[in-house]
């Protein structure tokens, strides 16, 4: 049986999980012998994910942290997908730990420039060699055309004024919002000066940024390709074409813990899977199957040390809601 304080602690560990722009759609009930996943209706990106992929493969996320930080106590936890709720959680047993538990509280967001690292390369290798739906770019020339193409389909998607807001309505660009140590993108965690998250709120703005892209001065401020040229490598990340989001996102997170333990920080490039045009060059140029999707790229490599604050997450009041 799943007691209270147990199952608040597995939520708290589950939160740890990534989700897309960190909305956190995933909410929790304890029934009398199972668990209730759920979708907060309110947490959606209709704009950037109108058919909800992105949201699914949050969910996704959050079960494999919950289905982790179980393990890690000895329970196993059948998941059956789907029905009225995202899924329904019930103990199976017991379980060994998986390896991957450890990894979660280390796991990070890394945004900024990497450090330069001799021994990236053979982690990348390994990488690229143990995990099949990967494909991984190390030749730094590689990465620069990778780069370049990111800018591209960046500035395609800026230029759609409702994606603009919409991406606004999620960053946190002061510490003075209340919202900066709950959820979305808070300024320090995108490796923002407080200047330069004040000039991003700027340029973004309706009317300026239009302005800025007349005179051709947007695609620079919006770049990020001398950033990405930092990276040791790019990791490509496709599954099956027919596969549920959901199970797509339960792989997802456990492939960035992957990455964790093999040293490594990353950062998504989600614009280059999310981009129809610069997704069908990526799948040509890399020979990707038909019978695949490319879901997102990560940007690999090895960043500063240095202390972090804790992530941006929602209360568990906020997370699990009564039975």
């Amino acid at each position: 049986m799943l007691y209270p304080d147990l199952f608040r602690a597995l939520v708290a560990e589950a939160s740890l999980a990534p989700s897309v722009h960190n909305i956190q759609p995933t909410r929790w009930r304890l029934l009398d012998d199972s668990i209730a996943v759920l979708a907060d209706p309110a947490r959606r990106l209709p704009i950037g994910d109108p058919e909800g992929r992105d949201v699914a493969v949050s969910h996704g996320c959050a079960v494999e942290g919950l289905s982790l930080a179980a393990a890690a106590r000895g329970l196993r936890l059948a998941v059956q997908p789907g029905g009225s709720a995202v899924a329904a959680l019930t103990l199976d047993g017991a379980a060994e730990p998986d390896p991957l538990a450890a990894q979660v509280s280390r796991r990070r967001t890394y945004r900024g420039r990497f450090e330069p690292a001799a021994e990236v390369s053979a982690a990348c290798d390994a990488l690229a060699y143990v995990h099949a739906d990967l494909v991984v770019v190390q030749a730094p020339s590689r990465i620069a055309d990778l780069a370049a193409l990111y800018d591209e389909a960046s500035l395609r998607w800026f230029r759609r004024s409702a994606y603009r807001a919409e991406l606004l309505s999620w960053m946190r660009l002061s510490r003075r919002d209340p919202n900066w140590t709950h959820d979305g993108l808070n300024a320090q965690a995108m490796e923002m000066s407080s200047i330069e998250a004040l000039g991003a709120g700027l340029v973004l703005k309706p009317g300026i940024f239009e302005a800025l892209d007349r005179v051709g001065a947007a695609g620079s401020l919006v770049a990020e390709a001398p950033v990405v040229r930092t990276a040791a490598g790019i990791a490509l990340f496709h599954r099956p074409a027919d596969e549920a989001p959901f199970e797509t996102g339960r792989r997802f997170y456990r492939l960035w813990l992957a990455f964790t333990a093999a040293g490594l920080s990353a950062s998504p490039m989600a614009v280059l899977a999310d981009d129809p045009e610069t997704s069908a060059t990526l799948a040509a140029e890399y020979g990707l199957s038909p019978d695949c999707r490319l879901i997102t790229a990560f940007r690999l490599g090895v960043a500063p040390q240095r202390a972090l604050p804790p992530k941006p997450r929602l209360s568990l009041e906020t997370l699990i809601l009564p039975a």
